[in-house]
C-alpha cells in the first residue's frame, strides 16, 4: 500500500479544481448534504469573499483522496493579527464535517490529520453547533485533550427536528390540536390562491435560479452583501446540489408570481434538511412560508426521509416537529502563556466592541 501524505490546500482555485475528486470521496463516504461538493465549493467561495483563506487538510493515498478536512483560516486584529482557524463560515454555518474514505484504517487518518494541523499556525480553532456524531469535532477534541491543548466544549444552538415518525400523518398526531389545525388552515389558504412547485436534480436548476432571484429581490433579505455575495452562493448551490442530487427546491407562485421558495437538501434514504427560504410582502399575506415548509416536510417524510432538521430554533418552526438536537460548541487554542494573553486581549476587545454598538443603537432609538 503505498504512504499516505498530507497537503493543504490554500487557495480557492486549489480546491475548485479538486471538485471531481472531492465527489468522489463524498460519495464513497457516504456523505452528508452539507459536505458534498456542489453545496460546499460554493460555500467556501462565499467564506473567501468576506475575507477568509483556505487551509484546508487533504489526506491522499497514492493518487486517490482518502480524507478532507474543510479548514479555513482568517487575520483577527483583536487577537494581534494570529491566524484563527475552523469551518468556512457566512452567516449560519452548517456543521461540515471530516470526510474519510471508509476503507481506509480511521486511526491512521485522524492521527495524520492531527499531526498536520500540530505543524500548522493557528492560535485557536473554533467549531460552532456540532450535531452529535460529528467525527471532526470527536476527533478533534480527543485528541488535543490528549496533547495538553486547552479544548473547551459549551452548549450550542438546539435546533427543531421532525423524527421517529415513519409519514407526515404520524407526526400529524403527534403535534397539538392547536397546530394540527393552523398548520392545516394555512396549507388551504396556499392551495386555494397559490400554486406550489417542486424542482429536483430532474429539473432545470435555471427556472429555481430565476424563482430565487424574483423572491429574494422583492423580499426583506434583498440588501447589498446579498446582492454582492448571496445571491451568486445560493445560485451556484441549487445548480450543485442539482448535480449532487440532494437540491428539492418549493416555489409558490401567485398569478404568476413567484411568492416564496424553500431551498432543502435531501439525503438519499436518510435525513432531509431545512436550508434557506424567502418570502415577499405578498407571499406574507398569504401566509405561503409556513405552509410551503410544512408542505415540503410532509412530502419528504412520506417519501421515505428517516428525519427532518429544520436547522431552526425559531417558534414558527417548533410547532411543526417532534423533537430537538442539542449541539455543542468546540474551541481548540494553543496552551502557551503568549497564546492565553492574546486570546484574553481578544476576548476583551470583543466585548468592549459589542457594549459600544449597544450604546450606539440605544443613542439612536432615543433620538
Amino acid at each position: 500500500m503505498q504512504p499516505l501524505r498530507v497537503e493543504t490546500v490554500s487557495s480557492l482555485g486549489e480546491l475548485q479544481a479538486m471538485e471531481e475528486h472531492l465527489g468522489a470521496l463524498s460519495a464513497g463516504a457516504g456523505a452528508g448534504a452539507y459536505d458534498r461538493p456542489g453545496f460546499f465549493l460554493p460555500w467556501a467561495r462565499a467564506a473567501v469573499a468576506v475575507g477568509q483563506q483556505p487551509a484546508c487538510l487533504c489526506l491522499w493515498r497514492g493518487q486517490e483522496l482518502a480524507g478532507f478536512v474543510p479548514l479555513f483560516r482568517r487575520r483577527d486584529w483583536k487577537a494581534a493579527l494570529a491566524w484563527r482557524g475552523g469551518p468556512p463560515v457566512f452567516g449560519s454555518s452548517p456543521a461540515f464535517d471530516f470526510l474519510t474514505d471508509p476503507q481506509e484504517n480511521q486511526d491512521e487518518l485522524a492521527g495524520a490529520l492531527i499531526r498536520a494541523l500540530e505543524r500548522m499556525r493557528w492560535l485557536d480553532l473554533t467549531f460552532e453547533n456540532l450535531p452529535e456524531g460529528n467525527r471532526l469535532g470527536r476527533w478533534l477534541g480527543q485528541a488535543f485533550v490528549r496533547q495538553g491543548y486547552s479544548v473547551g466544549r459549551s452548549p450550542g444552538l438546539g435546533y427543531f427536528l421532525a423524527e421517529g415518525v415513519s409519514s407526515s400523518a404520524e407526526l400529524e398526531a403527534q403535534l397539538s390540536s392547536k397546530n394540527r389545525r393552523n398548520l392545516r388552515a394555512a396549507e388551504r389558504k396556499m392551495a386555494a390562491s397559490c400554486e406550489v412547485s417542486l424542482f429536483t436534480q430532474d429539473d432545470d436548476p435555471e427556472a429555481a435560479v430565476q424563482v430565487l432571484h424574483a423572491v429574494v429581490a422583492a423580499s426583506w433579505k434583498d440588501c447589498p452583501r446579498m446582492r454582492r455575495i448571496g445571491l451568486k452562493l445560493y445560485a451556484d448551490q441549487i445548480r450543485g446540489c442539482a448535480r449532487d442530487g440532494t437540491l428539492r427546491f418549493w416555489s409558490v407562485s401567485c398569478q404568476g408570481e413567484p411568492a416564496a421558495f424553500v431551498f432543502n437538501l435531501a439525503e438519499y434514504g436518510g435525513t432531509h434538511h431545512g436550508y434557506f427560504t424567502a418570502i415577499t410582502p405578498k407571499g406574507c399575506e398569504l401566509g405561503a412560508g409556513t405552509a410551503l415548509m410544512y408542505r415540503s416536510l410532509k412530502h419528504s417524510l412520506d417519501g421515505g426521509a428517516t428525519s427532518f432538521n429544520l436547522w431552526s430554533a425559531r417558534h414558527n418552526i417548533k410547532r411543526m416537529t417532534n423533537s430537538r438536537m442539542q449541539t455543542v460548541s468546540l474551541r481548540i487554542s494553543r496552551a502557551s502563556l503568549g497564546a492565553r494573553l492574546r486570546l484574553e486581549a481578544a476576548s476583551r476587545l470583543q466585548l468592549l466592541r459589542q457594549a459600544f454598538r449597544t450604546g450606539n443603537s440605544r443613542s439612536r432609538t432615543q433620538e
